[in-house]
């Protein structure tokens, strides 16, 4: 049952975008704030959430990886008639919400309690709000002791961007970024949704600069400093772009946006013109931060704007891992991918259901032995005689909400190949873990430990037969304690972990000292100088040896050259992992056979 419109719906949306706060970046007080709520009141999920036209968005939330969700689904857009507060003590016995799929389908909400959020005029913008998944109750005194809690996140929404003045607001209530004088994010959706109204099945080209590692530059330089590196981008952007037909937006505080049609599009001369200009030249080198550049042409072929836009900015995100870089400057081309994309649209609901994914096992090597010591399971799909990369087929589960859906299939497949491998009783018997890739994210906020432990005794197979190879632990380096909780409560059921991809932001070795994992996978990026850089060589040689100084084996990934296997273990690794040493391929019927599939090939080129 959709709540209402507000009986003052367009003031209150006016002034809700002008204090600029809608897909604003996390801010560390919001979410210092959340968790504090979160604890005081004992319940796993608190949320900071603003409701919008069209959804509800979260400024903070604790226990949740969502941004936001459809107004229409938002218990918040209810909360938004009330004086002060909504409460719902059992959402499953609410005629409002019983059929909600917050209730139905995970979170499984069952308790909620809005505290209303208002601007200085009075107007609701949103609430503080308490999830609980069992139904529950609050007493007079802590609604009261929720109400002071969302006065205090009032006062932030209200005085927030304090370092801005009075005509930086003005302008923003235009629509207008003062900086570098683009369209907000806002603005900017509308005149690409007004433009694909009126010019049809045109196609676009997209131009997008990002300035890399924006919170560092933050952090050690001051907001000044990032406006200022702003401000210019925008500048030298305007001297290559001073067409009528193009428009200009600035996404977040770090990336920069041009759209052209495709008629008009950047191409040969102009664009190499482009990119290889002297970015921010008046900067020390010292002081220059490295710029992402990347480009995409496309056609909409019924996306929505807002689509289209959240769809380059993930691929921008990906490409800042992958693209090459000269000088401070990567540049990618991302008109595949989002092509691709774009024509998948929801098919890969229909391909997880139908089977049409595939789990390709690769070889790990022990770097001495040069005999398999692993494998890890890696996703596989091909639409049209092209494979979709890993990255993309998470992307789209995670936008089609399916993100713990596919990390299921993957176990369940993974479990049923090991079963299968067992049973076939063969002098070789499976003696070494079979890794799964898996974000620390999922293993924390959701019920994959309980899942895990029930495929395992479907399948009759024992922990220690599976590793996972645990992505994004950087992010937990200030509170590790909930993921280092989740990995020792697999441990105590024989499953290992592998940190993957080390050596990223904020990875540290306090962090890995204290997780309970076997083995660390350092970042493919290190990897790449080392042959021509010997201080490169140094630092490796420095991580191998403090890896095995704290009990983990260090695995070498992304090798391109058998002959770098010496190398290899000269430089102190123990395990590698690359297309060179194994290409990934559908398992064989028995793990005799797929152990003999792989060594033969390599024997010939070792």
């Amino acid at each position: 049952m959709p709540a209402a419109p507000h009986p003052r719906e367009q003031e209150r949306i006016d002034s809700l975008h002008a204090l600029h706060v809608l897909d604003s970046e996390h801010e560390k007080r919001y979410d210092d704030l959340t968790r504090l709520v979160a604890d005081i009141f004992d319940v796993p999920i608190c949320l900071v959430s603003l409701v919008d036209e069209n959804r509800q968005w979260f400024k903070a939330h604790c226990g949740i990886d969502a941004r936001e969700t459809g107004r229409d689904l938002a218990f918040c857009a209810h909360a938004l008639h009330e004086e002060r507060y909504l409460v719902v003590n059992d959402a499953s016995k609410d005629e409002r919400f019983h059929d909600n799929p917050l209730v139905t389908g995970p979170p499984y909400l069952r308790f909620y309690a809005g505290a209303l959020l208002r601007d200085s005029s009075g107007l609701p913008l949103g609430t503080l709000c308490l999830i609980d998944h069992t139904p529950r109750e609050l007493s007079a005194p802590q609604l009261e002791r929720l109400g002071r809690c969302a006065m205090l996140v009032e006062n932030e929404l209200i005085q927030r961007d304090s370092l801005l003045t009075e005509r930086t607001r003005a302008t923003l209530q235009a629509s207008i970024d003062p900086i570098t004088g683009y369209s907000t994010r806002r603005r900017y959706l509308q005149t690409f949704a007004h433009w694909m109204e009126n010019r049809g099945s045109e196609s676009y080209q997209a131009i997008m600069l990002k300035v890399s590692e924006a919170e560092h530059w933050r952090h050690h330089q001051g907001e000044v400093f990032l406006q200022e590196v702003m401000q210019s981008l925008s500048s030298q952007i305007n001297e290559s772009f001073d067409d009528e037909d193009v428009i200009k937006g600035r996404l977040c505080s770090d990336t920069l946006i041009i759209l052209l049609p495709q008629r008009q599009s950047v191409s040969g001369m102009r664009w190499q013109r482009f990119i290889t200009q002297p970015w921010l030249m008046h900067l020390s080198s010292a002081l220059r931060p490295k710029l992402l550049v990347a480009t995409a042409t496309f056609t909409p072929e019924g996306a929505t704007a807002h689509e289209l836009v959240e769809l380059l900015e993930e691929e921008l995100a990906s490409a800042a891992h992958w693209a090459p870089c000269q000088q401070n400057l990567q540049v990618a081309d991302l008109s595949s991918n989002v092509t691709l994309a774009i024509a998948l649209g929801d098919r890969f609901a229909r391909a997880l259901r139908d089977n049409e994914l595939s789990l390709h096992a690769q070889p790990i090597l022990d770097v001495r032995t040069r005999k398999v010591c692993g494998m890890e399971m890696l996703l596989r799909w091909q639409v049209q005689g092209r494979w979709v990369t890993a990255n993309q087929m998470l992307r789209m589960a995670e936008r089609a909400g399916l993100g713990e859906e596919l990390d299921t299939w993957v176990l369940r497949q993974t479990c049923a190949m090991i079963s299968r491998w067992q049973s076939q009783r063969s002098t070789e018997s499976l003696g070494v873990p079979v890794s799964l890739n898996l974000s620390a994210k999922r293993l924390i906020d959701s019920e994959y430990a309980e899942t895990l432990r029930r495929i395992l005794r479907l399948y009759r197979l024992k922990g220690e037969h599976l590793r996972l190879d645990l992505t994004g632990c950087e992010r937990f380096a200030e509170t590790p304690e909930a993921l280092i909780a989740a990995m020792t409560s697999l441990t105590r059921d024989g499953v290992t972990f592998c940190i993957d991809r080390f050596g990223r932001e904020n990875a540290n070795l306090r962090l890995l000292s204290r997780m309970p994992a076997v083995a660390v996978k350092l970042h493919p990026r290190f990897m790449a100088p080392q042959q021509h850089e010997p201080d490169q060589t140094r630092l490796i040689k420095a991580w191998t040896y403090a890896m095995k100084t704290l009990g983990l084996v260090p695995i070498a990934v992304g090798s391109k050259r058998v002959q770098q296997l010496s190398e290899l273990e000269s430089l102190g690794f123990d395990q590698v992992q690359s297309d060179a040493f194994g290409q990934p391929a559908l398992p064989e019927d028995s793990y005799a056979q797929w152990l003999a599939e792989t060594h033969s090939p390599l024997n010939k080129r070792l």
